[in-house]
């Protein structure tokens, strides 16, 4: 992004209580990827007690959670990996289930950045970092920071900071402001950082406090989803030896106590749990190639033949891919390697095994990354209708992903129906929490659609994100 500018509304419309009124400008830069990860701490680290459960979620949080969720995919470091980003869906919503308040709403994406760093934002958005996840050795760590976040939410830790907290932000604001427009990159950096600093130290008690709490619930769901409960407690342990888990341990501050308290609470328990998953080690094993474009080694065959078949897939050598798939199958037949023999028999054009192979993996409830896969592989083959009678259905019974919605848009827009084109722009938007941007393209809709039917159900959208809009004025 280097010198482009960076439109921020007030920090207070984002959880920030602070002095000043007005929009400000902030050059992305150097200081930009520190504010974005550290932007989001007072959130949930340095909240202060909220002793009941709060069932729904109050207007407030539901407005400041759609500008959250904007400023997070206005980063560009949502990754699009629908299969990791289905996986994450799936682990987080199951862990909710076991969760003290499995009611309140709750989102989760994977960002592309090697810090280790996770985060809970309003509205119960919930963001791991790529780092995170390729430093976790075992599922049931991930697993263990997802309950540790989860439980920030669901004790409300968030909600009450901006009430509590109004001198500190003060504060923290004007270190950003100062640092802004200072045009030495590692001068804005240093005063940014030691303003937050600042502002961390002032409110340690708190943050251990809730940490503490987020721990003890946390484990107790890794426990009754059947994870190993020392998951957490682990992983936690290894960050203090890592140089890039600094902005997770600012954000979550570690202590040889709560380390010690962790494990022995953990520690009484015995069981057996659950075994990683085949969707985590493959989830892990692209994102590390995704990042640095290499295989890492691997002791699991399965995992190596998968990795090599990605990687031919990738360089465009679809026989030597379909060679390694084929190894893959014989020793693991789960849902990521019929995933990866589809895609790859789709690039040698056997597009009816390639269904075949996506067709395995829908069971009771299609899953999203198989259907998109299906439809991506008619689309390569120049058969749009198939595409689209593939992914329609899917997408009018279920809540899609953002690619999901671009991928139908495309569709149309490649078949010459730009009104439904626009539709499903408008649905990605909406995903993306950008409204406005919908509506734009609901109104473009109306003027392109050909039924007096779908123009209504168009209106009826229109007038649904409206009101919504106009609620959270």
């Amino acid at each position: 992004m280097g010198e482009e500018v960076f439109w921020l509304k007030p920090l207070y419309q984002l959880g920030f209580v602070c002095f000043f009124d007005f929009y400000f400008w902030i050059r992305v830069g150097a200081i930009m990827k520190i504010f974005l990860s550290l932007l989001i701490v007072p959130f949930f680290a340095l909240a202060t007690s909220v002793p009941e459960l709060q069932l729904l979620e109050s207007l407030d949080e539901k407005k400041k959670g759609r500008e959250f969720l904007q400023l997070i995919w206005d980063t560009d470091l949502v990754i699009s990996d629908i299969e990791a980003t289905t996986y994450l869906q799936k682990l987080g919503y199951e862990l909710t289930t076991y969760s003290e308040n499995p009611r309140k709403n709750f989102g989760f994406f994977f960002l592309k950045d090697s810090s280790i760093n996770a985060f809970a934002g309003p509205y119960g958005y919930i963001g791991i970092h790529t780092g995170m996840l390729l430093n976790s050795d075992f599922e049931s760590e991930l697993a263990g920071v997802l309950s540790h976040e989860i439980s920030h939410v669901t004790q409300n830790h968030l909600v009450r900071f901006s009430k509590k907290s109004g001198k500190q932000n003060y504060l923290l604001l004007a270190g950003i402001l100062v640092a802004t427009l200072i045009d030495n990159n590692k001068a804005s950096e240093a005063i940014f950082t030691s303003t937050l600093a600042g502002t961390l130290q002032q409110n340690i008690n708190f943050t251990r406090e809730h940490e503490w709490e987020a721990d003890r619930i946390g484990t107790a769901m890794l426990k009754r989803s059947g994870f190993d409960p020392k998951g957490m407690a682990n992983f936690f342990a290894k960050l203090k030896d890592k140089a890039n888990a600094q902005e997770f341990l600012q954000s979550h501050p570690l202590s040889i106590n709560r380390i010690s308290d962790s494990l022995q609470h953990s520690g009484r328990t015995l069981g057996n749990y659950r075994k990683d998953s085949f969707e985590y080690a493959t989830t892990k094993a692209r994102l590390y190639y995704q990042a640095y474009y290499r295989i890492k080694i691997e002791d699991s065959k399965a995992i190596t033949y998968y990795m090599q078949a990605y990687q031919a897939l990738d360089e465009q050598n679809y026989k030597r891919a379909k060679r390694y798939s084929d190894k893959l199958l014989l020793v693991n037949n789960s849902k990521p390697s019929n995933i990866l023999a589809g895609r790859i028999a789709a690039k040698l054009g056997n597009v009816v095994l390639a269904q075949q192979y996506f067709n395995k993996n829908h069971g009771n409830e299609k899953d999203e990354a198989s259907v998109y896969y299906a439809a991506k592989t008619y689309l390569d083959n120049q058969q749009l209708g198939l595409s689209i009678s593939i992914l329609k259905p899917f997408l009018r019974e279920n809540q899609g992903n953002y690619e999901s919605y671009k991928l139908l848009a495309l569709l149309y827009l490649k078949q010459g129906d730009f009104g439904r084109s626009h539709i499903q722009s408008a649905k990605a938007l909406t995903v993306q929490g950008k409204l406005n941007q919908a509506i734009g393209h609901y109104e473009r809709a109306k003027t392109l659609v050909d039924s007096q039917d779908l123009y209504d159900i168009v209106n009826a959208k229109i007038d649904t994100l409206k009101q919504i809009i106009n609620l959270y004025k």
